[in-house]
């Protein structure tokens, strides 16, 4: 062996024990651990943005009374009810006008959720005229959507509304069939419908007594007793198609806000008597004459304080609503014989 093959082989050996004797460890990945609960799907100054958003899109549609104006910012039950009212507004000659709605916030609560919707909800300061604040309820119903209003109610007089997170900390999102109430979202909705037609349901002392309840018993029967001599009238309410839209509260409760129809019937009972629809059901009819039935259904949206199970106090309380005629309907085929 030559001594340069020998010299070459030494080198080897010794820059392979080398490289053996300071082999380390390389640095490993330590990735933060996951929290235990969701983040926020929102930071104050988003949702800041969001309502003002809202706010421009609601003042837009407003000046100009085009429900085409709505979308994609104001969805359904919302977009329904401010198209009723604009269509309200025109048939009574600006008579009637739609509510005032305002988005700067007193208290605001968002989701703490990883999937969708993810909803919000924000009580209002007192819109310019009225006396008492609003409820938004808002949503992001998929990731492409943006936070949309899905519905508002006017808050009952001296109403407390349940503390709920910050948005800085969040709110757990409560499904429509969530347990761990004294009732499901869902079911506080049904319940209460059956509630508004039956003075006697097995649900009745579930719930609170409230100004929708009891104004809309009031109504109908005195329309009821002004009709007597040739008809009558009656309300029935169903659960709507959109909802129910529920947040956590603080206490382990929910807010939930569901929507309703509501549609009240006049009935021509009496043969040869005269009977006329007034109000904003008859600015909806080519012809206010009630032959047989003339019904005016209407949107309402409520909200909820529903206790966790096994609360002290169990009642589920109503704490806003907000009723809009969105549709009037006759069959005079029902005249009396």
């Amino acid at each position: 062996m030559s001594a340069r093959r020998a010299l070459a082989g030494l080198t080897l050996a010794i820059s392979a024990g080398l490289l053996a004797g300071c082999t380390t460890e390389l640095p490993q990945p330590q990735p933060e651990a996951a929290p235990e609960t969701p983040p926020p799907a929102l930071d104050s100054a988003r949702l800041e943005d969001i309502l003002s958003e809202i706010d421009a899109t609601l003042a837009e549609a407003d000046e100009a009374r085009d429900a085409e104006l709505l979308g994609p910012r104001i969805i359904s039950p919302a977009q329904d009810m401010r198209a009723a009212e604009y269509r309200l507004a025109r048939a009574t000659d600006g008579d009637f006008s739609p509510q005032p709605i305002v988005t700067a916030p007193q208290v605001a609560a968002v989701a703490a959720a990883e999937g969708w919707p993810r909803p919000a909800m924000v009580v209002t300061e007192i819109p310019e005229g009225e006396n008492l604040p609003l409820l938004l309820g808002l949503t992001q119903q998929n990731p492409r959507d943006p936070y949309s209003l899905w519905g508002w109610v006017t808050l009952f007089p001296g109403i407390e509304v349940p503390p709920m997170a910050r948005p800085e900390t969040g709110s757990a999102a409560v499904p429509p069939d969530a347990e761990g109430l004294v009732a499901t979202p869902e079911e506080v909705v049904a319940r209460y419908a059956q509630t508004l037609n039956d003075n006697d349901s097995e649900h009745a002392d579930a719930f609170a007594d409230d100004p929708y309840k009891d104004t809309s018993r009031s109504t109908t029967q005195e329309l009821d007793d002004a009709i007597e001599a040739a008809g009558s009238a009656s309300v029935e309410a169903e659960v709507a198609d959109d909802g129910p839209l529920s947040l956590a509260t603080a206490d382990g409760g929910a807010i939930v806000l569901g929507e309703l129809r509501s549609t009240l019937t006049m009935s021509r009972t009496v043969p040869e008597s005269e009977l006329t629809a007034g109000g904003n059901i008859a600015a909806l009819l080519d012809d206010d004459e009630v032959v047989g039935t003339v019904s005016g259904v209407s949107d309402v949206t409520v909200a909820f304080y529903v206790p966790p199970a096994g609360a002290e106090d169990e009642t589920i309380r109503p704490i806003g609503a907000t009723s809009v005629l969105t549709e009037v309907n006759r069959d005079d085929e029902a005249a009396p014989e």
